[in-house]
């Protein structure tokens, strides 16, 4: 009896997980598209600042609470907390 395959699965377009240049109202999902696209090379730093007005750190507090408590640590209220 041949074995059923899977589908191949596409590859993550990150791109279209990311939300659009300019302002943004930022939410956990989106600052954690916006880490993984730059961790991933996806997104390259300069255009991560630039694209969004962010600083740098800005985006290093959110690789941060992304390290240590994931998308959780991206909210809003939990990033209050870490500011020194």
């Amino acid at each position: 009896m041949p074995r059923s395959r899977s589908p191949k699965q596409p590859p993550i377009d990150l791109e279209r997980g990311l939300p659009p240049p300019g302002p943004v109202r930022w939410s956990a999902w989106k600052k954690a598209a916006v880490v993984i696209a730059v961790r991933s090379g996806s997104l390259r730093l300069r255009e991560a600042y630039d694209r969004y007005m962010l600083s740098e750190e800005e985006l290093s507090r959110w690789e941060k609470a992304f390290d240590q408590d994931g998308i959780a640590g991206l909210q809003v209220k939990n990033l209050v907390d870490r500011v020194p």
